[in-house]
Parts: C-alpha cells; sequence; structure tokens
C-alpha cells in the first residue's frame, strides 16, 4: 500500500474506475487506523505505572536531614559521631559544625537544623550512630503550649525549605515531640525512580528516569533516664540497613504493547488492501539511494554506465517510426541490446537469480554425466567387435577332396579367393 501512487496516472491496462475505488477503500482503511491509533494513545496516557522494586548493595549510607521546631527555646549543645575503633570501643567525634540554629519571626518558632556533612557515611565497623543532646533553655508554663516538632528528610534530596510538591511525602518523617524523653530515631534508605513526562514515551521510546532519594523512619521514644527536671531531651540517630537500599522503579507496559498493536494494524491495513486490489509494483531503490546526498548521485551514475539503454523508459530516439526505418540487422541489433540490459536489470533489482543458476548448474552436471556414460558405453562395444573379427581372420580351413590348408601367413580375402582357385585346378590335374 503506497500513497504516492494515487499522485500519477492509474495504470493503463485498468478502468479508471478502479482507480476511485482504490481511493476510496484507502481513505476508509486510513481513517481507520488513525482512530486506531489514537484510541492506543489514550490509552497509553492514561496507564497508572506500576512500581517494580529492587535492592541495591551500597558502601554505605547518609546520614537524614533533621529539621527542628519549637516554641520554646531549645538548641543543640552537644553533636557527637559515635565511630567503632578496632578494639570494639566507640570514639565520640564532635560534629556541631553540622548545626544550625535560627529564629523566625514570622512564625514566632525556634528553628534547629542537623544537615550532615557529605563525607559523613553509616558504614560497617565505622560510625554506629549520631547522638543530639538537646536543652530547653526556657521555663515551661501552662499560658503558653508546649509544642516542638520534628521532620526528616534524606541530606540528598532535602525539601524543607524548598517547593515539597515533588512526589515525596514528607509528612511521613513528621513526628512531635515531648520534653523529658530519650529518642531513638531508625530510618531506612529509599530510591524512587520516576518516568519523565514526554511525548515520546507513547511511541515506545525508552523513557528517561528521575532519581529521588527518600527516607522512611521510626522514632521510638522513652522516658529519660538521667534528666528529672524535663529540661533535656536526646536524640539517637541509626540506620535499619547500612549497605543496602531500596529502589522503586516506574514501568508502564502498555507503552511498547501500544507500539506493537500500531505495527500489527498497520500489516493487517496493508494486508486488506493488497487482497482487494493486489500489490503495488517493487521498488528496489530505498532512501539512500534516491535522496541520501552522494549516493543517489553515484547510484545513477553506475546505472547509467551499466545499463546500455535504460529500460521501460521512453526514448525519443527509438520511436516506433525510427525503428521501422532501420535495416533488419539494425533492427534485431538494437532489439538484442534493450532485451540485454532489460535482463541484467531484473537480475539486479526483481529477481533472484541464485537459484536459477544452482538448477542451470545441475541440469549441466547430470548433462556431463550422460555424456562420459555413452562415451564409455561406445568405447567398449567398439573394442569388444574388432577383437572378434581379428580373432575369425587368424584360422581359415578349406576341405576339398579331404585336402586341408591351413594359412597364418595372410588372411585376405583376395589371397583366400586365389588359394581356392589354385587348389581347384590341382585337382583337375590329378584327375
Amino acid at each position: 500500500m503506497d500513497l504516492s501512487n494515487f499522485l500519477g496516472e492509474h495504470r493503463h491496462s485498468e478502468p479508471k474506475h478502479l482507480l476511485g475505488l482504490k481511493i476510496f477503500t484507502m481513505i476508509i482503511l486510513i481513517c481507520g487506523l488513525t482512530g486506531y491509533l489514537a484510541i492506543l494513545i489514550i490509552d497509553v496516557n492514561q496507564d497508572a505505572p506500576i512500581i517494580i522494586t529492587s535492592y541495591d548493595n551500597v558502601n554505605g549510607v547518609r546520614p537524614p536531614s533533621m529539621h527542628f521546631k519549637s516554641v520554646y527555646n531549645t538548641s543543640i549543645y552537644i553533636c557527637a559521631e559515635g565511630y567503632m575503633v578496632n578494639n570494639g570501643d566507640l570514639l565520640p567525634v564532635d560534629c556541631s559544625k553540622d548545626i544550625k540554629q535560627s529564629y523566625d519571626e514570622e512564625t514566632k518558632n525556634y528553628l534547629t537544623d542537623y544537615q550532615p556533612s557529605k563525607d559523613v557515611l553509616f558504614t560497617k565497623k565505622s560510625l554506629y550512630y549520631i547522638m543530639l543532646f538537646f536543652s530547653i533553655n526556657e521555663e515551661i508554663t501552662p499560658e503558653k503550649l508546649w509544642d516542638m516538632s520534628l521532620t526528616a528528610y534524606d541530606s540528598e534530596n532535602d525539601l524543607y525549605y524548598q517547593d515539597p510538591n515533588n512526589g515525596i511525602d514528607g509528612s511521613m518523617n513528621t513526628y512531635t515531640l515531648m520534653p523529658g524523653q530519650d529518642y531513638t530515631f531508625i530510618y531506612y534508605h529509599l530510591v524512587k525512580e520516576v518516568i519523565v513526562p514526554s511525548w515520546m514515551n507513547d511511541f515506545g521510546v525508552p523513557p528517561t528516569y528521575e532519581r529521588k532519594p527518600y527516607i522512611t523512619s521510626n522514632l521510638i521514644a522513652s522516658p529519660s533516664q538521667t534528666d528529672k527536671s524535663g529540661h533535656l531531651m536526646n536524640f539517637m540517630i541509626q540506620p535499619k540497613y547500612i549497605n543496602t537500599i531500596q529502589v522503586d522503579r516506574e514501568v508502564r507496559f502498555n507503552t511498547y504493547g501500544g507500539l506493537g498493536l500500531i505495527g500489527g494494524a498497520w500489516g493487517l491495513t496493508a494486508t486488506i488492501y493488497t487482497f482487494l486490489f493486489g500489490a503495488n509494483t517493487l521498488r528496489p531503490w530505498g532512501a539512500v539511494q534516491s535522496y541520501c546526498c552522494g549516493f543517489s548521485r553515484l547510484t545513477q551514475k553506475k546505472l547509467k554506465d551499466s545499463l546500455p539503454i535504460i529500460p521501460f523508459s521512453d526514448d525519443s530516439d527509438i520511436k516506433d517510426h525510427q525503428i521501422n526505418s532501420l535495416s533488419l540487422a539494425e533492427q534485431n541489433k538494437l532489439l538484442l541490446t534493450r532485451l540485454k540490459s532489460l535482463e541484467l536489470f531484473l537480475q539486479e533489482y526483481v529477481v533472484d537469480v541464485q537459484y536459477l543458476d544452482r538448477i542451470r548448474d545441475n541440469a549441466n552436471k547430470t548433462n556431463n554425466a550422460g555424456e562420459r556414460f555413452n562415451n564409455q558405453n561406445t568405447n567398449s562395444v567398439s573394442t569388444t567387435t574388432l577383437g572378434t573379427i581379428s580373432s575369425q581372420q587368424q584360422t581359415i580351413t578349406i576341405s576339398p577332396n579331404n585336402l586341408i590348408q591351413t594359412s597364418t601367413t595372410d588372411s585376405t580375402p583376395h589371397h583366400i579367393c586365389n588359394e581356392l582357385l589354385n587348389n581347384n585346378n590341382n585337382a583337375n590335374i590329378i584327375d
């Protein structure tokens, strides 16, 4: 099914009404194919992605970013990272450089942030925990209700001071804190790979993914065993897994299935058209030979040099009236030239002659074998006949009147006749 065929003239061997029927059928098939394509695109756009979960091994995980907000004046007076040494003891290292404290005039809240350095990693036999010690720097009164909260984010994707509308729910790591408690914050590192929206995804192009790391956590609280005043809080941060992270990737299966359905619909449309109107003419030249810069000129030049006369084309030099004016020898030469060009063209672009060559080679082998067999039989018969004649000529016996004559000197017919005459004469003389 080739749309460009309808831009030219119809086939001279077909009625003109058939061209209109072809165009009408083509329009119906193209409209049906376009509607089917639109339905598939809508189905792909409305397809909900499926989450495929996998687990990756890593050398270590980073601590989360911790954001504290309180109506009371609170501050972190000790930040310590506990590293495990060779003998199994824990060595505390000061991390106060990662603490940032401020006061928000608009909300009247004290803000305390812990944002770990990029070189801080929880690894085996290295960083074991992080401790944050809080102090409440003013008296808690009934007139001023206690309100302190914690919000945690992955340190690689900290959205606390940004627009959180990126598919990561920060509320799942938000907690309310109370004074006089010891807290253990256990978190789990995850990565969400989200498909970046693109129109190319609707046609089966592999999608581009945006990597969004985040955490899930659990906060365990217990009454403080050291502080009885209720003005202190202790925080311990530990990961659930040190060398494993979870990766959740979005996958759409209808995208690739839709591309296959489009190809199947196009093939079915072409088959229906071929069944109704037959196959189109062959086009042995593709886009490279026809349009590609450089290759098209080289192809045309080589074709012109290889074929003395371009077949299937109108040549002003060989019109019918001019052919009739040529002599018989010239007409035969012209026809042989055109036949040779046509045969070469069909051999190069239309007919695969390798199969025909094999048939010819097999036939030649069979004929040669038959000729050799016939020659061998002829030679054998000739040899046998000559041997028989020679053996018969060696001995001839004649017996007139009890006389036996044997001759081995000459066995020619003339000599034999002469001997017979001589024998008869001798017999008459004796009588």
